[in-house]
């Protein structure tokens, strides 16, 4: 709609001619109100000062000026209201030069009812609103105007002025819902480019609506590409797609974004970022890279933080029944080169990573799992393995020896040779060719040459207790851990047990509940877990000289009050240039000693794993596996040994 006029108010030699110059501009259907009350609506023929000519229904009409009341003209016939929605809108009009506002107000609404895309009477109503201050009214009636005609008027300043006005409030969503009329409706006019780039900015920082935040600043690269705000435009596209989880877009948008705009100011944000969608994608080795980009790039405390944080989690891997184990549960872990056996409660998995890829292998764990009953799988709560054999303890069905050259298994229990069939640990001693196993009745030791098993117990051999719930073998000393009553240890030359606590007053340093033993070349390394309300420990003891060491070297771990603590070491001797990194392993998250000290706790990832109940620990090839009652965690060492 163009033009409106009450002829009766103005001289109409002077309307007519505007009218004609005009309407002569392409519109093209009027609708006409004249004194005796008659109505005419016809396409428009022409007109002069003195008369305006419609065609109606065929037939050419020629209506002098001095009898019309109203005249409207339209773009369309379908544009034309209904006779109803006329005089409703003839009424506020009449309304508003009697300065009866809220008068009007009804009839220009009533209008709108009766025809709901009434162009017109949307404009006055938003010009009322606008006039009584109702900024959020007006903008929602000014915009159904230009969404029912976007040539009626020109409103491009009023969406600039209310976008302003709202952001300048912080009232972002209406800021938004301004700007956003403004650059889809008038996409080629002043301040649509400024409009459209900081609706995007505004839902994707502000508002966090990505998903909308996308949409539109997809809109904005695209219609306005010489834009100073493209740079960081595209930046937000990525990272939104990164959100949404559409990571293999979200690496690709922000690869050009970092190769294109190397010293921008949202570089660190990029590489932020687009580590997120390589954790999406589990190219977890590419994620440590950009978190650890991060830092260089940005003097930001809090980003600089997050970024060392995901970095960390970044470094794990979890993996869980959907990867082919037979539980969550993990209760022993053995590597074996680029094998590794897991121990459930539901059976033996055997994973291959001669590939670098995660494989489950099934051909020897059916076989195994199913020895005792086809129905029940065996539970495996110990596993120590070498070149030739793989050992397995079990809660109730003893240790079962695979002999990996004949694919054989066979197995142990009360009847031959252990003093009980629920497991505790297992290792095997390859200086002595013999295999130690710990139980809830004591402990065994099987010769491997001749195939005797000799039984130690509290009652005949003087152990503190015998349940060993942990063991540790050296050339010299076989070590053993009780549930309750503290360690000893067997030397060998002797051929008798000592109780180690007793003998170095360690039962006053550490905790009598042993959890886990390592071993290297030079120390053995222990955990513990104190009574209720104590903290929980670690210690290394000097394997050359126990006596004098012992105290000396001794470490408790204040930063470690969880419990289920458990402890690996690599096997680097001391006296090379790279000493042993220690790992302990806690429900609350797994500390590591290097040479510099004890480093930062590296937490579990939330996310995927939350905080588990640990179990075990052990290293292997680039890479920690802790099992857990929530799955089998992997940690990429170099991303942890690499950190900042």
């Amino acid at each position: 709609m163009k033009y409106i006029c009450n002829f009766k108010h103005i001289l109409i030699w002077l309307i007519a001619v505007l009218l004609c110059t005009h309407i002569g501009y392409g519109q093209q259907y009027i609708s006409i109100y004249l004194e005796n009350g008659d109505h005419f609506k016809g396409r428009w023929l022409g007109g002069n000062p003195e008369s305006v000519q419609i065609e109606v229904y065929n037939q050419e009409l020629s209506i002098p000026f001095d009898e019309i009341v109203y005249l409207t003209a339209f773009d369309d016939a379908g544009a034309i209201p209904n006779e109803a929605a006329e005089k409703h809108f003839l009424n506020g009009q009449t309304f508003l030069q009697l300065e009866m506002f809220e008068e009007a107000k009804t009839s220009f609404m009533a209008a709108i009812e009766e025809f709901p895309k009434y162009t017109d009477a949307h404009y006055q109503l938003a010009r009322l609103f606008e006039a009584q201050g109702d900024n959020d009214e007006a903008l929602r009636y000014f915009g159904h105007v230009v969404k029912i005609d976007p040539n009626a008027y020109s409103m491009e300043a009023r969406f600039k002025e209310a976008g302003d006005t709202y952001l300048a409030a912080e009232e972002y969503r209406k800021a938004v819902n301004a700007y956003s009329l403004l650059f889809r409706i008038y996409p080629d006019r002043y301040g649509a480019e400024d409009a459209a780039y900081t609706a995007g900015f505004l839902l994707a920082d502000e508002l966090n609506e990505p998903v909308e935040g996308l949409k539109v600043l997809q809109e904005a690269v695209a219609h306005f590409p010489n834009s100073q705000h493209r740079e960081r435009g595209l930046y937000l596209i990525g990272a939104l797609q990164s959100q949404l989880g559409e990571a293999e877009v979200a690496v690709e948008t922000l690869s050009n974004f970092i190769q294109n705009y190397p010293q921008s100011r949202w570089l660190a944000n990029a590489y932020m970022a687009r580590g997120d969608s390589y954790m999406q994608l589990r190219r977890n080795m590419e994620a440590v890279a950009d978190y650890n980009s991060v830092s260089p790039y940005t003097s930001n405390l809090k980003l600089k933080s997050e970024a060392r944080k995901k970095r960390n989690e970044s470094a794990w891997t979890i993996y869980t029944v959907s990867d082919g184990i037979p539980s969550n549960q993990i209760q022993a872990i053995a590597v074996d080169g680029t094998t590794l056996w897991i121990g459930t409660p539901k059976g033996l998995a055997q994973i291959n990573l001669s590939t670098g890829m995660w494989q489950p292998v099934r051909d020897i764990t059916d076989h195994i799992n199913t020895l005792f009953d086809e129905e029940t799988p065996i539970d495996v709560r110990a596993l120590a393995v070498d070149g030739t054999e793989l050992w397995i303890g079990t809660l109730n069905h003893g240790v079962i020896r695979y002999n990996k050259r004949t694919v054989f298994p066979d197995t142990f229990d009360i009847r031959n040779g252990l003093p009980d069939n629920t497991i505790y640990d297992i290792k095997i001693d390859n200086h002595n060719d013999e295999v130690w196993i710990g139980t809830f009745a004591g402990v065994a030791r099987y010769q491997r040459s001749t195939g005797e098993w000799i039984k130690y117990s509290k009652a005949k051999d003087g152990l503190p207790a015998d349940d060993i719930v942990a063991l540790a073998v050296t050339p010299e000393r076989v070590w053993i851990g009780t549930s309750q009553n503290g360690m000893a240890i067997y030397n060998r030359s002797l051929e008798i047990w000592q109780n180690f606590g007793t003998l170095d007053n360690l039962d006053l340093k550490a905790g009598s509940s042993i959890v886990s033993f390592e071993v290297n070349p030079d120390k053995v390394y222990f955990t513990w877990n104190y009574s209720v309300n104590k903290a929980n420990g670690y210690g290394e003891i000097q394997i050359n000289d126990l006596s004098s060491n012992v105290e000396e070297v001794l470490r408790f771990v204040d930063l470690v009050p969880y419990q289920n603590i458990y402890v690996a070491a690599t096997k680097t001797p001391s006296s090379t240039a790279s000493p042993a990194t220690v790992w302990i392993a806690t429900n609350g998250g797994v500390w590591i000693k290097t040479a510099e000290g004890w480093q930062d706790p590296v937490e579990f990832p939330d996310t995927r794993l939350g905080s588990p109940i640990v179990s075990c620990i052990t290293l292997g090839v680039g890479a920690a596996w802790i099992g857990t009652a929530d799955g089998l965690a992997k940690i990429n060492t170099s991303a942890i040994y690499g950190r900042n």
